[in-house]
């Protein structure tokens, strides 16, 4: 851990200390993790409700706090580029802002890198699908799936190719924390704001490397493939074809101006990998 916390990690903490000292610390860290969401997602997707959000937000603080939220996202980035870890996470609880009454804590990146190992180490290291899909109903800031990227990673796959993630979590804020990391770290995938037990749906957020990849079409046709070996008996050779196919076809045009705030999340395939670690 005191690797990865080099002097970007200071810095962090020297600014948010910094920042709207008038305001409660849990509602400043609120603040800077969904303006830096919203951003994210509005530099490719760019949705009118929430960047009105972002402006009622910015609004509340004072010409010095505007400038300093820049760079608290740049030195959250000199953080994460270490490796792929729950950074936001750890930031959380050393400011010691998280709520013990209703269960808010994280994981730590070690015990969750260990869980990734033990559970789909060697499975990743003899990966020959496409790609993955992994699932997270109760996400929190990402850090399973952060470890789990660390995992394809050191086994030479890259993520941006090789995987796409559902995450959902009942807790905007960890929702959203969770978004950022996935989208600094350019994994594909998709973050739900809702109750995973109540299939509650409030708000979907796609990374923009789910955009970049052209993952609607990828997923699209996975799902084509197994209904084809599902009635056919063909083999898995269509799927990597098929992929292969898609991937060379001419980039589809993004229509931003068609994309809602709020919409079904894609259904990942059928054999996804689902952490469910009962903590």
């Amino acid at each position: 851990m005191q690797q990865r916390k080099g002097p970007a990690w200071g810095e962090f903490l020297k600014l948010f200390r910094d920042t709207g000292r008038q305001r409660h610390r849990y509602e400043v860290f609120r603040d800077f993790v969904t303006m830096a969401a919203l951003s994210l997602h509005n530099a490719i997707n760019k949705v009118e409700k929430l960047e009105e959000e972002y402006l009622s937000i910015i609004r509340r603080y004072d010409r010095e706090d505007v400038e300093r939220f820049p760079r608290l996202l740049a030195a959250l980035v000199e953080v994460l580029e270490i490796e792929p870890w729950d950074a936001l996470g750890q930031l959380y609880m050393e400011l010691e802002i998280a709520s013990e009454h209703v269960g808010q804590f994280f994981t730590p990146p070690e015990v969750s890198e260990l869980m990734a190992r033990l559970t789909y180490g060697e499975e990743i290291k003899n990966l020959t699908k496409p790609f993955v899909t992994v699932q997270e109903p109760a996400c929190g800031a990402g850090g399973m799936i952060l470890a789990f990227t660390k995992v394809m990673l050191e086994a030479k796959l890259n993520p941006a190719e090789r995987l796409w993630v559902h995450c959902q979590d009942v807790d905007r804020t960890a929702a959203l924390m969770c978004y950022v990391q996935l989208s600094l770290w350019n994994i594909p995938g998709v973050v739900v704001v809702g109750n995973t037990l109540t299939m509650d749906t409030r708000e979907v957020f796609y990374t923009p490397a789910h955009y970049l990849g052209r993952w609607d079409d990828r997923l699209a046709v996975r799902r084509a493939c197994e209904a084809m070996q599902s009635l056919l008996g063909a083999p898995q050779a269509i799927e990597s074809a098929a992929l292969v196919a898609t991937s060379d076809a001419a980039p589809v045009e993004f229509n931003a101006s068609r994309a809602e705030q709020i919409q079904p999340p894609l259904s990942p395939p059928g054999d996804q990998q689902q952490f469910d670690f009962g903590f």
